[in-house]
Formats: C-alpha cells, structure tokens, sequence
C-alpha cells in the first residue's frame, strides 16, 4: 500500500468518528486514489421526521474533522462540495482533496490535531468549572474565526428556559414519528449495541440517577395528559416536580452555550457545524467535559428560518421558543439558535471503553458498491 493510501485511510479512520446525534451515523467516507468523498445516507439519519438542518450542520463538523485528521498526516485539506440546496444522497457531499501543508500549523490548530481521537461526550455530573477559565477565551477566538457565527454563555438557567427544555423533551414522547426515530437509536443492551455497532446505550443516555428519574417522572406525566388522568391544576404541580430535576443536571457545570447562526442561509449553517466540531475537541483538550443538548434546537431552528410546520399536537409548545431563548442567551435579533451544549469539569477521567462505536460499513473504497 502507498504512502499516501496511507494516509487517506488513516484520516478517514480518524474522521468517521466525528459525533452523529445517536451516533446514527449517516455518513460514508469513500477513498479514491486521491480524495475522499463524503456521502449521506438520509435512511440512517436520526430525526427522519424533521427537515436534515442537523446533517448540514454535521457536513460541517465532519470538515472539520477532516482538516484536523490531514494536519495530523502533514497534509491540507481543501474541498470541493455542490451547492447544498442541490444536496442528495446519490451525489457526495464534499470531495476533499489533499496537499502537503507549506507551514507549521498554529499552536491552537495543532492542539486540536492531537485530541482529535480523544473527543467524547460526557453526560454524567460534572464538578464545576467556571466560563471566566482561559479556554471560554480560546472559544471566543474560534468564533470570530467563523464569520456568521456567536456562541453565548449562561450560568444560570431562568424557569422559561428549564420549562421549554422541558417541553422539548416532552414533544419526543408526544409525537409518535419522531419517538420512533428517537427509539430506533436506543441500545438497550452491551450485546445489542455491540451486534449494531451504532446508536446510543440506554444506560450511558440516562446516566445519573437523576437523569433517570426525570426521564421516569417526564414519561409518567406524559402518558397521564394523553389519556387526560389529570386535572389541569395537578398537571401544573407535576410540571413544577418535573423543573426540579431538569434544572439540578444543569446546576452542576461550567455553562451551558448556544450557538446561533446570523441568518438562515445553509452556508452559515454549515460555518456553525465547523465551529461546534472544534469547539468540542477543544474543551475535551483543555480537560472540560462536553454534552450536546440538541432537543430543543432541533425544533426551533427549521421552524424560524423556514415555513416549516411542527405538527398540532406540539406546536403550542414552540409558540414563544425563539423568544425565550433569546431572552435567556441573549443573541441579537434575527440570529438562530442551532446547536447548544453543556460544559463542565469532569468527575473522573472518561472511560475509553466507552468511546462510541463505528460500523465497518461506513468507509469504503473505489470500486466498491455503496
């Protein structure tokens, strides 16, 4: 094998490990001779009954993950990639070409090279941490980096806020095709999890016993509103018992952040996937721990930038979602909130045994069929 086959297998090993919601992991790396075509399975995309804003938004992670990868092998990623309103699964969705790098890459960049492999998701309580540490500093500068973009902190959690999250996690349960693409991911066993080698394991996606409880609480009160068991003076006393726990996983870390986007352009979209990708290895770098919490965008974000309809059944609880959010993140008007994350000090170095896992399917090469 040649050098530089080499090298493209290493840096396709490398960024196919790039975080899918569920690690559903709708992408396929194909390696040529020289490049490396990034396609999309739309079947195994997680959230089938929403418009794909979250797999443009992970086109841009995983470009991220291909630069860092290349500059781990001395070389510069560039790309070629259709426009993406003509995006389709039978075409790639970028082609990355490769070329020796002409200078050493900065401090930061090099950094995020080396932590690559080691980026991980941790849902488990975290010991603190505060956003006045040096690397909320190192973030700030990757945002000015990326144009149409801003990321917002807060420490604290307002009881709109906590009651939207809240009313986001709800709708999962609520609308029947979106907790069958939500279920579809769910592993409820090592040996499943194994045999699949995707999705989510149950027991890493409750965590804390306090996630689990309010999972337990949020669908007890759920299926008592469905089959209307409660008045609505008692449905307001659960939902209070239900704020609790939801703002205790969250009192725990650093911040919470939101990444928003200046406009509803899918370029800026793409931008903003790019800057979560490094923002996460970075924090993982500098020793924070990180949890993407995409409920709630994942239903603000098509409906604001687009004419898109969330069904009847959960409309309402959206009525008022962008301005709570930006009540609470205070972005400016006309930005979108696209993407948010927990961060903190972790309670204990993470377990390498639980780095997600990949299927063998998910890169091939020329000549083979897809």
């Amino acid at each position: 094998m040649s050098n530089q086959k080499q090298q493209l297998n290493a840096i396709a090993a490398a960024a196919i490990r790039t975080p899918t919601p569920s690690n559903c992991q709708p992408w396929q790396l194909r390696i040529t001779d020289t490049t490396i075509e990034l396609y999309h399975q739309s079947i195994r995309g997680k959230f089938a009954s929403l418009p794909d804003d979250l797999s443009i938004f992970g086109l841009g992670m995983m470009a991220a993950s291909l630069e860092l990868a290349a500059q781990q092998q001395g070389l510069m990623a560039t790309f070629d990639r259709p426009p993406l309103e003509q995006r389709c699964d039978a075409k790639p969705w970028l082609i990355a070409h490769f070329s020796e790098l002409t200078a050493p890459p900065s401090a930061r960049d090099q950094l995020l090279a080396d932590h690559l492999a080691s980026r991980h998701t941790d849902r488990r309580e975290y010991a603190g941490g505060s956003p006045n540490d040096p690397v909320f500093d190192e973030m700030r500068a990757e945002v000015a980096a990326h144009a149409g973009t801003s990321m917002q902190f807060i420490t604290e959690y307002p009881q709109p806020y906590q009651k939207l999250q809240l009313e986001a996690d709800l709708s999962i349960l609520q609308w029947r095709e979106l907790r069958h693409d939500f279920m579809k991911w769910a592993r409820f066993t090592e040996k499943e999890r194994q045999r699949t080698q995707d999705g989510d394991s149950w027991d890493d996606l409750l965590g804390e016993t306090k996630n689990l409880t309010y999972y337990l609480r949020l669908f007890g009160w759920s299926l008592m509103q469905k089959n209307r068991l409660l008045p609505d003076l008692i449905q307001r006393k659960v939902i209070s018992m239900l704020d609790k726990p939801l703002s205790e996983l969250h009192q725990d870390g650093a911040a919470i952040a939101c990444i928003t986007t200046a406009d509803g352009d899918l370029e800026t979209l793409f931008t903003a996937g790019h800057l979560a990708m490094r923002t996460w290895v970075l924090l993982n770098a500098r020793g924070y721990a990180y949890q993407p919490l995409c409920n709630l965008t994942m239903f603000v974000y098509p409906t604001y930038r687009s004419d898109y309809q969330l069904p009847p059944t959960i409309a309402p609880y959206f009525e008022h979602a962008y301005a709570v959010l930006r009540e609470t993140f205070g972005f400016a008007e006309g930005a979108i909130p696209a993407f948010c994350f927990r961060t903190g000090l972790p309670v204990a170095p993470f377990d390498a045994d639980h780095f997600s896992l990949r299927r063998d399917d998910r890169i091939i090469h020329a000549g083979e069929s897809r």
